[in-house]
């Protein structure tokens, strides 16, 4: 399984269950904006507010926050199938 296009919804759902927050403060109201902590810093990525999350946000998403194959989450882990 690749990535794919999600809910925005559901990709907060999916984010929470790894330790990513959401900052409120950040941005002008058009964009989630996701963190994540980690020793050396904290991380974030932008998404914009809409119902569907585009591929290439959800990539994104995965890589600055650290959570693709790379690092030990596979796709499946990570969409919960």
């Amino acid at each position: 399984m690749a990535d794919r296009k999600i809910k925005l919804r559901d990709l907060r759902r999916i984010l929470r269950r790894y330790g990513v927050g959401v900052d409120s403060k950040r941005g002008k109201g058009s964009h989630v904006y996701f963190f994540r902590q980690f020793p050396e810093g904290t991380f974030g990525y932008p998404v914009p507010d809409e119902p569907d999350v585009k591929v290439g946000y959800v990539k994104g998403c995965r890589r600055r926050l650290r959570l693709t194959a790379d690092d030990g989450v596979s796709d499946e882990e990570f969409y919960g199938k």
